[in-house]
């Protein structure tokens, strides 16, 4: 018999590689319509599916909470959740993230003339581009000065975060969570929450509402009232706290509260990280990187203590 040489075996083994490329599913952005009881309108939130979707029998699932600033109708608006966050990373900037992202868009509610609101434009959604992603942006451009701060327990807001959040749409993301895990082949072991700024907070409320739903959770640019603490650290949940060392909105000071009152209550596996260089926008730093998607990933639902 025959044999071939090295380089063949090599060039073999690359083209074979090649093909089994090719036949993975492309990456598909995939609109999914519901009821909503908030609002009692039809709106639409985004299913993100990956690279290789269709070869695979189950995925893991990322529940992404978007910010203030990117509120909406949830139809014509609903592009605006394009903005940052893990579906910019995953869709616009057509990185290879190994889950399916479910991305809502929070209501507008009564928040229509905030400046948040009124300010922005549809120029600061980002599609995919022909020539590749987007360069990095800007690290911080504002006047804070990075300094340390003292823990202080007095929290300007309640269990819900800021006015008019996610929690006001608590059942609708379980039951879009239900939805995906049923007709997109998501594994219940391995559903994560994350969120950047009121996003934060809505993170912080779902997994201490139900922290039995979640294999570990990334709030971003949001502290969490100390009274959702005891949930979260009974789940033994593991959780990634990032903060931006010069933000303005919410100082660095209001986490140290929950963080410390969960280690106190035996929690093992609290993880904080201070981007002190940068402001309230931290989560581009954090979205951009690979470690968070890698951490997630090393973890699944624990079962009852």
């Amino acid at each position: 018999m025959k044999r071939l040489p090295l380089a063949a075996l090599a060039l073999s083994a690359l083209v074979a590689v090649a093909l089994r490329a090719a036949e993975l599913s492309a990456p598909e952005l995939r609109r999914v319509s519901y009821q909503s009881a908030a609002t009692g309108k039809e709106r639409d939130y985004y299913v993100y599916l990956p690279e290789g979707f269709a070869q695979k029998a189950t995925w893991p699932v990322l529940l992404a909470l978007s910010g203030n600033g990117e509120r909406g109708d949830g139809k014509g608006e609903l592009d605006y959740v394009l903005v940052n966050g893990p579906l910019f990373e995953a869709w616009t900037q057509q990185r290879h993230l190994p889950f399916v992202i479910i991305a809502p868009q929070l209501p507008m509610f009564h928040q229509g003339n905030q400046g948040f609101i009124t300010g922005r434009s549809r120029a600061r959604i980002r599609y995919p581009r022909p020539e590749g992603p987007y360069p990095p942006g800007p690290n911080y451009t504002g006047k804070e000065p990075m300094h340390g701060q003292l823990e202080d327990p007095k929290f300007p807001f309640g269990l819900d975060g800021t006015p008019e959040g996610w929690s006001m749409i608590e059942d609708e993301l379980l039951g879009m969570i239900d939805h995906v895990l049923a007709e997109f082949k998501g594994d219940p072991d391995r559903v994560y929450l994350t969120g950047l700024s009121t996003g934060g907070f809505g993170t912080w409320y779902l997994a201490g509402r139900h922290p039995e739903r979640f294999a570990a959770i990334a709030p971003v640019a949001a502290f969490c009232h100390p009274d959702l603490a005891a949930p979260i650290a009974k789940a033994r949940l593991p959780l990634w706290v990032f903060a931006g060392g010069r933000d303005p909105y919410f100082k660095v000071k209001n986490f140290y509260a929950t963080l410390n009152r969960l280690e106190g209550l035996g929690h093992p596996e609290v993880r904080f990280t201070i981007e002190a260089d940068m402001g309230h926008n931290s989560w581009n730093r954090v979205y951009a990187g690979k470690d968070l998607y890698d951490w997630l990933l090393t973890h699944r639902r624990k079962s009852a203590p």
